[in-house]
């Protein structure tokens, strides 16, 4: 296989069948097929697929590259595995057929902030990876100089008193998304993000 080098910078994807696992605290690692290249220390998204839904923010903890063949029991025990056979099966059905001497890259995190239901992926590269209760704070602390209607008034303040979750079961995805959108726009154009 030929080796793949990738960038982390914002967000990693993750299969939706590991979220109960990152909640409960039981995967603190991703182990990825090839060179990942990431800081420990930064902040990054976990977003499950196949929705693309962020449901945690994590810090990078370590990142530690090694040879197939020297993954242990305890990589896989970190990664939410019994053990490395079973870790092993998952990555082969994953990447296909890897050999001991191909690289993976050992991604360690810690949570740092749940995010009940979930904030779509799309959402986040559309605010500059600006949270929603971020957007609806601001336009709380800023509300006179943008003129907003009152409409986009009523749902900014539904995200900043009762989160974005139940904002969207009031309000419906696309109007909470567009109000988001407009508010966004509109502290850019004034020079406020």
């Amino acid at each position: 296989m030929r080796e793949r080098k990738i960038q982390i910078r914002k967000f990693i994807l993750i299969d939706s069948s590991y979220k109960s696992r990152i909640l409960r605290g039981d995967k603190v690692t991703t182990i990825r097929y090839g060179r990942y290249e990431v800081k420990p220390g930064s902040e990054v998204y976990l977003a499950v697929r196949p929705s693309d839904t962020v449901v945690v923010k994590v810090r990078i903890t370590e990142v530690v590259k090694k040879k197939v063949r020297e993954l242990t029991d305890d990589d896989a025990r970190k990664d939410g595995f019994r053990d490395v056979k079973e870790l092993l099966r998952a990555l082969n059905k994953i990447y296909g057929e890897l050999s001991g001497d191909d690289e993976v890259t050992i991604i360690g995190f810690r949570v740092i902030k749940r995010y009940d239901g979930g904030i779509p992926l799309k959402w986040l590269k559309g605010l500059n990876y600006r949270e929603p209760e971020e957007i609806a704070r601001l336009y709380l602390e800023n509300q006179e100089g943008l003129n907003l209607n009152r409409e986009t008034d009523f749902i900014l303040r539904r995200i900043y008193g009762d989160g974005l979750r139940n904002a969207v079961k009031h309000f419906g995805p696309k109007r909470v998304q567009a109000a988001l959108l407009k508010a966004y726009h509109a502290f850019y154009e004034e020079g406020l993000l």
